[in-house]
């Protein structure tokens, strides 16, 4: 062991402290710049911000150089040696433990650049974002270099291979592992199974110089597995960024013909339009015409406004006063990975939302509310964990729910429903802030705040399949349709000056369904499916 140490301490010295130089020139270039981005916004939440609900984790750069620091570890330990591995095989020591050996010194090296910068990396990040962001900063360097030195090893093997063959097809599955690892899976005990499964194609890799192998069934049983969670998270990326998404049909109800119709994606911008009963419409014109609530203005450039249906005549004002929509989409159920969230405060002599100076944290236990230069405001904290004690509320809290942009009419706060199914509401306007519970939404499952001046409805709420209109009131209003799967379905929910509609779809059930907008009364419903 202290030979082969000796002999890596010789070869490499030189090459780990260059390497650490460039590693340190690289971090003093991130520091600056992170410096820079937080000294020109404010407040610095607005940062938060984008790191909470867009994934813009700066620290994630890091990964590109820590992954090319211990790929070049792997190339100058390994391939200067390809050709003189049968001389380290001669040593009076197993095979098993020359190849740990040099792995070990590898880690030693390891350990010196994560314990180093990740210090740097957490001191940094402690400077601009409150403890809790600091805290997943710090979990996805660790993350990195895992990932980093399972990269090491795959290369490394790679490189010790006698046999080309195989070694080309491992550099392809290193290749399609990497790419699972690094855009899809984030695991820390399938990165553990990795590693050690990369140790025993590392091992096999190095008695293929003795003209022997691992158990040839073993062996088939690794790579297929390996095969296997690259592709799952090959499909998991391929279905999350290039899957095709867009709808088969676009369903209305047309005021005119007082019947369903609909715009059918046939691919490559081909179209059909067609209606309920049969009709088929001549061109996209004809098919705009009868949906004068949808294509007011295409009326208007055609000079047949306003438009009357029936006996009632409605002007362009009428219908823009009139619209508005609401839709949700799966992802919108998804919960966000850090629960921490703006706490805006309107000021009444402003027409425009600023954006809030403090975050609200939803901690195992008690609320925590940081302020923009990232200390926790005590006070403010201690204020909201009283009342929530007066209110009754049970942590943990198990959803939070909310409008989180400062770009709309009005905000009504944030949402929450605690741990015994109660909702409650936690809203601030001109430095006052109202803390209350919302009992009518006791035990549903999902609330979808919308905030639009243009109705009286503040957003939907979902339980057991079926949907609600919310109102400003906090008073819930049940729409007449068939079951709606929240887990699985688009929806989208339009009030115009006569109707409301509502349309969901799966990407293979498509719904819609119509209503008298003043009582609610079902009108109408379609069903199509895609072929």
């Amino acid at each position: 062991m202290r030979s082969i140490f000796l002999k890596e301490i010789t070869r490499l010295g030189l090459f780990f402290g260059f390497l650490i130089l460039v590693l340190a020139l690289f971090f003093a270039w991130f520091s600056f710049d992170l410096s820079y981005k937080f000294g020109a916004i404010h407040p610095e939440s607005v940062v938060w911000y984008g790191y909470v609900f867009f994934d813009n984790e700066p620290e994630f750069v890091t990964f590109a150089a820590i992954s090319a620091s211990f790929v070049c570890v792997a190339l100058a330990q390994f391939l200067p040696q390809r050709n003189r591995i049968k001389c380290l095989l001669h040593l009076p020591v197993s095979s098993f433990q020359i190849l740990i050996w040099h792995y070990i010194f590898a880690a030693l090296f390891f350990v010196v650049i994560w314990v180093v910068f990740g210090a740097w990396l957490v001191f940094l990040a402690s400077k601009f974002y409150p403890i809790v962001i600091t805290k997943e900063v710090f979990i996805n360097w660790c993350y990195f270099c895992l990932s980093a030195a399972v990269f090491y090893i795959f290369t490394s093997s790679v490189l010790i291979d006698k046999r080309s063959l195989r070694a080309a097809i491992s550099s392809v599955i290193f290749v399609v592992v990497c790419f699972a690892v690094v855009f899809y899976v984030k695991s820390f005990v399938l990165l553990l199974i990795l590693l050690l499964v990369s140790i025993l194609l590392g091992f096999n890799a190095l008695i293929s110089h003795k003209e022997t192998s691992i158990n040839l069934a073993f062996l088939l049983v690794i790579y297929a597995g390996i095969l296997a969670i690259a592709g799952f998270g090959g499909y998991k990326f391929y279905e999350h960024k290039f899957a095709n998404k867009s709808e088969r049909y676009y369903i209305f109800y047309s005021p005119s013909l007082k019947e369903f119709v609909f715009q059918e994606n046939l691919g490559g911008h081909y179209f059909a339009y067609r209606s309920a009963s049969g009709k088929v419409f001549k061109n996209e014109t004809e098919y705009k015409n009868e949906l004068a609530f949808n294509y007011y203005m295409d009326l208007k450039q055609q000079g047949k406004m306003p438009v009357k249906i029936g006996d009632e005549v409605f002007s362009e004002a009428d219908i823009r006063q009139a619209r508005m929509s609401m839709t949700y989409a799966p992802k919108d159920g998804v919960p966000i990975e850090i629960p921490l969230y703006p706490l805006f405060n309107p000021d009444p002599k402003i027409s425009a939302i600023p954006f809030s100076d403090d975050m609200i944290y939803f901690d195992k236990d008690k609320f925590r509310v940081f302020h923009h230069d990232g200390d926790e405001e005590s006070e403010f904290s201690q204020i909201l964990n009283k009342e929530a004690k007066n209110l009754g509320v049970k942590f943990p809290i198990q959803a939070v729910f909310g409008r989180f942009t400062n770009l709309k009419p009005f905000d009504a706060g944030v949402f929450f429903k605690d741990n015994s199914g109660e909702f409650f509401n936690i809203k601030i306007y001109d430095n006052n802030v109202s803390f209350e519970a919302v009992k009518s939404l006791k035990n549903f499952e999902y609330l979808h705040i919308n905030e639009s001046k243009n109705s009286e409805f503040m957003g939907l709420a979902f339980n057991e399949g079926k949907i609600y209109l919310f109102s400003k009131e906090y008073e819930l209003k049940e729409l007449e349709t068939t079951k709606f799967d929240p887990s699985a379905m688009r929806l989208r929910v339009s009030f115009d000056p006569k109707f409301l509609q509502v349309r969901f779809d799966d990407g293979k059930d498509y719904r819609a369904f119509v209503f008298d907008k003043d009582n609610f009364k079902k009108i109408n419903e379609i069903h199509l499916k895609a072929p």
